[in-house]
């Protein structure tokens, strides 16, 4: 017994003496890394007060900056009761450690006399190395439990803080589905006739949705029953750059009639990373360069037809329509994810059936606002928080078109039966329009008129403010992909992948036509010069002769 003793007290200096020595360190390092300073010195806060400066009244940027300061103080406490904690188990240790050294070189100063021992049986030789064997064990599993009762618990990872793209990025980009606004207008752009095809591009996997640009960048989307996938082409030259796969186990494929495909939804960029949404509920984050910095599943998205809405995004939230089912069934919601992990950032139910339009943010009073639509309501959100601001009932039937915002004017629409002039922050609607109503195109707006065509080919012009018809003209042709205004000029692409150029006013005015020789369903992007319009197979970009 005293020998198993002896072997237990040497055991225990051991491991006491390395767990003083460890812990030491660690209380060192918290010392030096450790500095409350952290909490007034970082170099996030100075760029985001600064930017503050810029922006007084940008709650976001004032959330972040709360959000920053929280994850410093969390860290601060952090290494505080680490240090409280790891200082208690030092002391413990240390005088564990003096006990059992004290022990062990008391008991090696008297030197045993062999003779007296006589001979060992060899069961108590294996006796005494099993007791061993216990102390060694017990003295690592004192060092653990030390370990363990020093530690406050691991303190989670602080979320990345960025600073937003400006204003100013996103209106020289064209970051999402009809671009910055969501209106299908760039009054910037100039995409006249004649054209010529710079550069043409096969796409890889099928898909409806439109591309979506970001300095030099364009991103496409493209699925098929075994992957989503996401692509960035250069825009001068149309290399496709590099092709991604969104990770993750992927769902079965939905059922989707044809005219929506499994890759219907247009991607979004915030200029730091591309955010792709597919109809089997899986939903991807990369970065420029093609790397994953996050996936996940949000489904089920099962709808008739399949889904269709494409996301939206404000600041740091990525946010995404989800509508199905009847309005009773309590299917549909809204949800805004966090742009640097994935995580939920808030989720609320809507009241309403399901829809296959795409949400909006606009400015009203200076403050955002989430158009939705979807039967029966218009309703508006805060994207901040995911409070509704305020609805309109008007909508019926399967909804398709996005809303736009055309001076203090919503117009939304519910498809082949009505165009409704909404007034936003009220119940009112303003006007009416029941003729030449579209089924899936969105309307657009040159911020005085409104513009939409409908099933047949029929396009009308109307006064935005009184719902007045303009003019109106046949054109022949089938339509899916939305209209677009660059400039002046209102550009109008069909089915069959001919793209017609008229001007903007008072009247109807061809320009010219120009025929891509594919079938074409997605929305056409103008920037500058050019026009980017995906086809069934390619991906085009023509550009307008110099002057």
């Amino acid at each position: 017994m005293k020998s198993f003793l002896d072997q237990l007290a040497f055991a225990l200096a051991l491991a006491t003496g390395l767990f003083v020595i460890l812990l030491a360190g660690v209380l060192g390092f918290n010392e030096v890394h450790g500095k409350i300073s952290t909490l007034v010195n970082s170099r996030q806060v100075v760029r985001l007060h600064d930017e503050l400066r810029r922006q007084p009244k940008d709650e976001t940027l004032k959330q972040h900056i709360r959000q920053l300061d929280l994850q410093l103080r969390q860290e601060t406490f952090y290494r505080l009761s680490l240090s409280h904690n790891a200082t208690r188990a030092l002391l413990g240790g240390l005088v564990l450690f003096l006990l059992s050294a004290h022990w062990t070189r008391t008991r090696r100063q008297r030197s045993p006399d062999p003779l007296a021992w006589g001979a060992r049986k060899p069961e108590q030789e294996r006796r005494n190395a099993r007791w061993a064997q216990v102390g060694v064990a017990a003295g690592i599993a004192f060092v653990a439990l030390a370990a363990v009762l020093a530690s406050p618990g691991r303190l989670p990872e602080p979320l990345p803080v960025e600073i937003p793209a400006s204003d100013e990025e996103y209106q020289q980009a064209w970051p999402a589905f009809r671009g910055p606004t969501g209106a299908g207008n760039a009054a910037d752009a100039n995409v006249t006739l004649p054209w010529t095809i710079r550069w043409k591009t096969p796409v890889p996997l099928p898909g409806m949705s439109s591309p979506v640009i970001w300095s030099n960048s364009v991103f496409l989307t493209g699925a098929s029953a075994t992957e989503d996938r996401v692509f960035r082409l250069d825009a001068d030259t149309g290399k496709l750059l590099w092709s991604a796969v969104v990770p993750g186990p992927k769902p079965p494929a939905p059922k989707a009639t044809d005219d929506t495909g499994l890759a219907a939804p247009t991607a979004v960029t915030d200029g730091r990373r591309v955010y792709a949404l597919f109809p089997d509920g899986m939903v991807g984050a990369f970065d420029f360069t093609g790397k994953p910095v996050w996936s996940r599943n949000i489904g089920p998205l099962d709808n008739s037809y399949g889904y269709a809405a494409s996301p939206a995004l404000y600041r740091d939230r990525l946010l995404i329509q989800i509508d199905r089912g009847d309005a009773e069934e309590g299917q549909s919601k809204l949800l805004a994810l966090d742009t640097r992990t994935g995580r939920d950032f808030w989720e609320v139910k809507r009241p309403v059936a399901g829809s296959w339009t795409s949400p909006v943010i606009v400015a009203r009073n200076g403050q955002p606002e989430l158009l939705t639509c979807a039967n029966p309501f218009v309703i508006a959100y805060n994207p901040v928080d995911g409070a509704e601001l305020w609805r309109v009932k008007c909508l019926s039937d399967d909804c398709a078109p996005s809303p736009v915002m055309v001076g203090n004017v919503v117009i939304a629409i519910a498809p082949n039966n009505a165009v409704f002039g909404v007034q936003p922050g009220t119940t009112n609607v303003l006007w009416r329009m029941d003729e030449g109503v579209p089924d899936a195109p969105s309307p657009v707006s040159d911020e005085q008129r409104c513009y939409f065509i409908d099933p047949n080919g029929l396009l009308t012009c109307l006064n935005a403010a009184t719902g007045k018809s303009v003019w109106t003209q046949e054109l022949g042709e089938h339509f899916y992909a939305s209209p677009t205004i660059a400039g002046g000029t209102l550009i109008l692409l069909s089915r069959k992948g001919v793209a017609q150029l008229l001007a903007t006013g008072e009247s109807y005015r061809l320009l010219g036509k120009f025929e891509f020789g594919e079938e074409c369903n997605a929305s056409p992007v103008p920037r500058g010069r050019r026009l980017y319009v995906r086809g069934k197979h390619n991906l085009f970009c023509v550009e307008s002769a110099a002057k």
